[in-house]
C-alpha cells in the first residue's frame, strides 16, 4: 500500500513530458523566403518548436505584433544567422521551448526577408492580432532591421551599418560642397559688382 502513492506521483511527473509535442519548422530552403509552416497553433507549455535552417542565410528572431521586423529589446530569442550552402546535406537546428500559450512572433532578420513576408508565429489569435495582420504589418514596413551577407564566411559590414555610415557621412560631404559653391558664387558676385563700379566711374 505504501508504494501506490509513490507510483501515482511518478505517473503525474511523467505525464507532462509525455504530452510534449515537437513542432517541425523549416526555415528557407527550396520553398523560398518562408517558414514552413508559417505558423503553429495549439502549442502548449512543454512543447518545442524545432527550427531547421536550409539554403541561404536566415535567422529566427523574436519580434512583436506591432513591430514585426524588429527584435524585441529584452527577453527575446535570436538564433543568429545560420548560413547554409545550397549543396548542404546536413542543416543547423534550433529548439525553442514553449513556456506558455501566449503568442510568439518571429521573423527572419536577413536583409529585407521580413518585408518580403518571411515571418512566423506560435499561437497567433484568430481575431484582432491575427497572423495575417502580422504578416501584412511586416510587408508594409520599409526599414531594414538587420543584414548579413548572403554568402558564407564574409566579414563585410552589414547593410544596415553601411546605410547608417553613409547617412552620417553624406550630409557632411554635401554640406562642404554646398559651402564651397556658395563661397565661389559670393566671390564672383562681388567681382561683378566691383567691375560695375569701376566701369561706372570711368563713364562719369
Amino acid at each position: 500500500m505504501l508504494f501506490k502513492p509513490l507510483a501515482a506521483v511518478s505517473a503525474l511527473a511523467v505525464a507532462p513530458l509525455a504530452r510534449a509535442v515537437v513542432h517541425e519548422v523549416t526555415v528557407g530552403g527550396s520553398a523560398g523566403l518562408v517558414f514552413t509552416p508559417n505558423q503553429i497553433t495549439g502549442a502548449v507549455e512543454g512543447d518545442i518548436i524545432h527550427f531547421t535552417f536550409q539554403a541561404q542565410n536566415h535567422t529566427a528572431t523574436q519580434s512583436s505584433f506591432d513591430n514585426p521586423c524588429e527584435m524585441i529589446p529584452k527577453g527575446g530569442f535570436d538564433t543568429g544567422f545560420q548560413p547554409v550552402d545550397a549543396a548542404a546535406t546536413s542543416f543547423p537546428t534550433y529548439d525553442l521551448p514553449i513556456n506558455s500559450t501566449d503568442p510568439v512572433w518571429v521573423f527572419c532578420a536577413q536583409g529585407t526577408h521580413c518585408q518580403a513576408g518571411m515571418v512566423f508565429a506560435v499561437n497567433a489569435p484568430t481575431e484582432d492580432k491575427t497572423f495575417d495582420r502580422f504578416m501584412a504589418n511586416a510587408m508594409g514596413m520599409s526599414s531594414v532591421s538587420m543584414s548579413m551577407p548572403m554568402s558564407t564566411g564574409s566579414t563585410q559590414p552589414t547593410a544596415a551599418a553601411a546605410t547608417t555610415a553613409g547617412a552620417a557621412t553624406t550630409p557632411t560631404g554635401s554640406g562642404n560642397a554646398a559651402s564651397r559653391a556658395v563661397g565661389s558664387m559670393n566671390w564672383k558676385a562681388m567681382g561683378a559688382v566691383a567691375l560695375g563700379v569701376v566701369a561706372g566711374a570711368a563713364v562719369v
